[in-house]
């Protein structure tokens, strides 16, 4: 019977380990001060990496980092639900992430720092792949060879607020998807000095089967377009393209069509076209844009629509 006993005590302990290793969590924490370990993740015991605290979060949940400083050594990867977020104040520095949920999920990223380390490969500073809608709030992308790419195989819905995109060896933010449609908003954005370390880059680039809508935005200092649509749908209002190579392009060919529609924007100080039109690509103008002091102001035909 004292064997049985202790057969039974020995078992209950690995049970117990067992289910602690395994407990989830609607919220969890990451610090600069946490430990990774199997049962990390309680606001009293936080983890140290937001990719330990990801797999302890239930779908839905959010990951929360408690202070400032820089946050993993390797490219984080979501596949659920999730929000990863600090606190007004706190600069949670990570090295990228790879979004690729299912078509249903909902990611929302929010007052995070995006920044390239030498020492940790990442192509990409938001890289998504699947997703059913991405919520980016009050965040900083910088230095990656692409700032952040949409190359999805489905629909998704896209929302980019209050978000700085800059110093990318490419584009800053591109739109494609082999399948459905991408239907995204970017609203009150900085999109800068993207494309001057590597092949042109473009600020905002629309490239397939996506409708972008682009509000209270400043796309400057790009080595190619401020904005540029050559597969989809882009408006552009109240914005800004400037110092750039281009300030606004829509182009299309035989596979593609463009088409760009500008309202109350200002295009200036590009060094080559302020507005491009291109092969097959319509580019509209709500006839209250500034363009002017471009290496060219008007390339192409551009159409004039009203506000109705």
């Amino acid at each position: 019977m004292k064997h049985l006993s202790i057969v039974a005590t020995a078992f209950i302990g690995i049970l117990l380990v067992t289910t602690l290793a395994r407990a989830q969590s609607d919220r969890t924490f990451v610090s600069t001060a946490g430990i990774d370990s199997a049962t990390c993740g309680a606001f009293t015991s936080p983890c140290r990496s937001f990719n330990v605290a990801l797999p302890v979060t239930n779908a839905g949940g959010e990951v929360i980092a408690l202070d400032s400083g820089i946050y993993d050594s390797f490219n984080v990867g979501v596949s659920i639900s999730v929000t990863l977020s600090a606190p007004n104040g706190v600069h949670a520095e990570l090295p990228g992430i790879t979004i690729n949920t299912t078509t249903s999920d909902t990611v929302i990223l929010r007052n995070l720092y995006f920044s390239k380390r030498p020492d940790v490969t990442s192509n990409e500073g938001i890289k998504v792949t699947s997703v059913g809608a991405l919520h980016l709030e009050n965040c900083v992308v910088n230095g990656f060879p692409s700032g952040i790419s949409f190359a999805l195989s489905a629909a998704a819905e896209v929302f980019i607020n209050d978000t700085i995109v800059r110093n990318s060896n490419a584009n800053g933010i591109s739109f494609t998807t082999s399948a459905g449609l991408i239907k995204a908003v970017i609203n009150h954005c900085r999109v800068e000095n993207n494309g001057h370390f590597g092949p042109v880059g473009d600020g905002v680039s629309v490239l397939k089967r996506s409708r972008v809508t682009v509000r209270d935005t400043v796309s400057t200092g790009n080595n190619g377009a401020g904005f540029v649509v050559s597969g989809g749908e882009l408006t552009l209002e109240n914005c800004e393209a400037s110092n750039n190579g281009d300030g606004v392009i829509a182009a299309g060919d035989a596979t593609l069509d463009g088409s760009a529609l500008v309202a109350n924007t200002t295009v200036t100080h590009n060094s080559r076209d302020g507005f491009r039109q291109e092969g097959t690509g319509t580019l509209n103008s709500l006839g209250n844009n500034i363009v002017r002091k471009n290496g060219t102001n008007v390339f192409g035909t551009i159409g004039s629509v009203s506000g109705t």
